[in-house]
């Protein structure tokens, strides 16, 4: 997006009279020209690198196979009536029938005497696979995932080139952080292989680059570097917005909070674990109207919620009740009719309606509670997004940071309390326990340097994991392949490229540094150049608070996504770190480097998605 457009200007001694009309008319159909030039050759530039992106990604694994597709049995589940899967379940030989007993990461779920029922709860959160729900509905388990992965990803970069936009950035910068994001990070092995685990992060990088996008087009000044004694002033002495009304609302939700963890730990029917969650979500519109003084704030939100609830329940109504089905689509086909019939006889109405929507949700409040809704769903694809809230703390429409968290939060309060009856309802906790079942049965790998004394989430497991993070590099000539240190190459054997029985250099499949994989996050630290002179921007900052949070508690974690290339951790924060990396290659104020370690980075994730397909990772 252009901060500003030169428009051509007459120039002096302009012929008088009829010439110079028509002089003046041509110039001002050349500006119009030019301005429609500009304002639509960002969208082709979109569309054309969304384009490149899906091709790219599809023809990096032609050969997709249904394996690891825990989200396509989760949303066949959902339709079948059922929140857990069936585990040990033979395949046919076909594609159209696989089966899960090989699966990992299924905790079963036993009976009273301890024996396996045959059904097990995955410990993912359920987004991935409510995103799945209308083609599984089509195609239940033939639904080809890994296919899917690819032109979401894409999708995401066309998101992710929106985003940009956002920010006082050259358009070549603009253009070239798009395409790092799309083929220069481990973003473009998710959507060679779009198993399980990368579905996830694709689905998670799309909201979160949505939300990080609403974000920053309601607030025009972000990424203005300011003095750091008016950012501390500021901080100091924030509004207090809404008064009383808004510390009642917020203590009924912190009230309402509490009686949900109290009810669940006292083993309360879901159903009122349900209904406590709908007053929180009540509480919390409520709280975005008095903050924001604006009941058209809740216009976005109730058009996604619409959106993300609706069509999931139309869809699992109707694969139990057809004649259900019937009324609703009729019911649906009523309203379109009447809307239009009402237009063509009362158009005037119908324009103020739609005039006064979209002043709903164009304002700057609206925008910041969509924000925090499409930041909330993406943390139910990856629960360590949560940590980077305190990006909307700085950023997004509000006016101060306590008016924009409140905002954002409401947003976010919704997906996020989804989650928490969703999980109670299966599992019967709050948090899934299948996480810490995993845990103990991991802790066997030995070659991974697990430790059964320490918790799942561990400051301890920081160090050995940063070693991964940053440092960790591929192994040249090996003789044993990692991690599990198996003997490879026999006497004599000639070495190959990607000849996994004796290679010449190979990925490490625990993980590999971030900085190695993709060399244009180098860029990320040149968006503090401001700092120098003692300024900085909130773009900046939020940004690298974000980035800074989640990658702490993802390195905390006992496990850091092995069997990958690269480390795939780090698409949890990517979105973030984008915005640093293209503030940081503007201010740079030389193309050049942009290019060659972009090109470096494009390079080296081509080797790896390849590695990784031809070895079957």
């Amino acid at each position: 997006m252009e901060r500003s457009i030169t428009q051509a200007t007459p120039g002096d001694g302009a012929p008088a009279g009829a010439a110079n009309d028509r002089t003046a008319e041509a110039q001002t159909g050349a500006a119009h020209a030019a301005d429609q030039e500009l304002r639509i050759a960002p969208f082709v530039w979109g569309i054309l690198l969304l384009a490149l992106c899906m091709t790219v990604y599809v023809a990096s694994n032609l050969n997709r196979q249904n394996q690891y597709i825990h989200f396509v049995w989760q949303a066949q589940s959902w339709l079948d009536g059922e929140t857990s899967i069936p585990t040990n379940v033979e395949g046919s030989g076909t594609s159209s029938a696989p089966g899960n007993s090989w699966y990992q990461d299924i905790q079963p779920i036993l009976d009273s005497n301890g024996q396996e029922t045959g059904r097990g709860t995955i410990p993912f959160p359920p987004l991935p696979a409510l995103v799945l729900l209308p083609f599984v509905a089509f195609w239940h388990l033939a639904t080809n995932e890994q296919l899917l992965a690819a032109i979401f990803a894409a999708l995401d970069v066309g998101i992710a080139f929106w985003m940009l936009g956002y920010l006082p950035i050259r358009r070549e910068i603009r253009g070239l952080t798009a395409v790092f994001l799309g083929l220069g990070t481990v973003l473009w092995y998710a959507a060679a292989i779009g198993t399980t685990w990368f579905w996830a992060h694709i689905v998670a990088v799309g909201c979160l680059l949505l939300a990080i996008g609403l974000a920053l087009s309601a607030d025009s000044e972000v990424a203005e570097p300011r003095p750091l004694s008016e950012g501390v002033a500021a901080a100091r002495e924030p509004s207090r917005p809404g008064g009383w009304r808004t510390a009642t609302a917020i203590v009924v939700f912190g009230a309402l909070g509490e009686l949900l963890f109290l009810l669940a730990w006292a083993g309360t029917p879901a159903a009122a674990i349900a209904g406590v969650g709908v007053l929180l979500a009540i509480v919390a519109a409520a709280l975005a109207v008095v903050v924001s003084g604006q009941r058209g704030v809740l216009v976005p939100l109730a058009v996604v919620v619409a959106i993300a609830a609706g069509l999931p329940a139309t869809l699992l109504l109707g694969a139990h009740s057809a004649s259900a089905l019937l009324v609703l689509d009729v019911v649906a086909l009523s309203l379109v009719v009447g809307l239009v019939v009402l237009a063509r006889a009362r158009p005037e109405p119908v324009d103020r309606a739609l005039i006064a929507l979209w002043d709903a949700l164009s304002r700057p409040e609206s925008r910041q509670v969509a924000a925090g809704l499409f930041f909330g769903l993406a943390c139910t694809a990856r629960l360590t997004i949560v940590f980077g809230f305190p990006f909307l703390l700085l950023i997004g429409g509000g006016g101060s940071w306590l008016r924009r968290g409140l905002l954002a939060g409401t947003g976010a309060a919704v997906p996020l309390v989804a989650l928490l009856v969703y999980t109670y309802a299966g599992t019967g906790h709050l948090f899934n326990p299948a996480y810490d079942y995993l845990y103990q049965q991991e802790l066997s790998y030995w070659f991974l340097n697990y430790h059964p004394e320490w918790s799942i989430e561990d400051i301890r497991y920081v160090p050995q994991n940063l070693m991964i993070f940053l440092f960790n590099l591929p192994a040249i000539a090996p003789s044993q392949a990692p991690p599990m240190m198996a003997p490879i190459c026999a006497a004599g054997q000639a070495r190959g490229f990607f000849d996994a029985n004796c290679p010449i250099v190979m990925p490490d499949p625990v993980g590999m540094s971030v900085l190695l994989t993709s060399p244009a996050y180098l860029l990320a630290p040149l968006a503090f150049i401001p700092a120098r002179v003692r300024k900085l921007d909130r773009a900046t900052a939020g940004a690298a608070i974000a980035v800074l949070a989640i990658a702490f508690v993802n390195l905390m974690h006992f496990s850091q996504g092995w069997v990958q290339f690269g480390y795939r951790f780090s698409n949890d924060f990517a979105p973030f770190a984008l915005i640093l990396v293209a503030l940081g290659a503007s201010r740079l104020g030389r193309l050049w480097p942009v290019v060659l370690l972009v090109a470096a980075s494009i390079a080296i994730n081509l080797w790896g998605t390849v590695w990784g397909v031809v070895n079957g990772w």
